[in-house]
């Protein structure tokens, strides 16, 4: 164990790990690769005996899993849409016009191709109205534009 490291070792480990991450998606082998090939450099500066160099490329796996981590978890945060499947969410806001009069507080609305329910004060057939919410995720709340 006493013996040094070569540091091409590690730079070809850290780049097979790399392209590995293409096959394995997500799986941190990239972040892993990069800690290998920083090891790797390392090396060429600091020759260390293999006990040292796992220590080094552990700490250095750990350090890029959670930087990974931080980078990959905030774009994943602001790139999602969180109402991807749920198609009435997405009219919130919309205005659209009155395919039935709304009569007891219920009547219905035409949003392209597709009538919905929906809920509201009462109001004539034609009205412009606005969706400002969803109810049991089926039916829209709307009011007067």
């Amino acid at each position: 164990m006493g013996e040094l490291s070569p540091p091409w070792f590690w730079l070809i480990a850290g780049l097979a790990l790399c392209g590995a991450e293409m096959f394995a998606p997500g799986v941190f082998l990239l972040w892993i690769g990069l800690a290998a090939i920083g090891v790797g450099l390392l090396l060429f500066a600091i020759p260390m005996n293999l006990a040292w160099t796992l220590i080094v490329f552990a700490a250095l796996s750990v350090a890029a899993v959670f930087v990974g981590r931080r980078f990959y978890g905030a774009l994943s945060q602001t790139e999602g849409d969180a109402t991807l499947n749920r198609r009435a969410d997405q009219l919130v806001g919309r205005v659209v016009f009155l395919e039935t009069p709304i009569i007891n507080e219920e009547g219905t609305a035409r949003v392209n191709d597709t009538i919905w329910r929906v809920r509201g004060a009462d109001l004539p057939a034609g009205a412009r109205v606005r969706v400002t919410g969803v109810v049991n995720g089926v039916v829209l709340s709307v009011e007067l534009a």
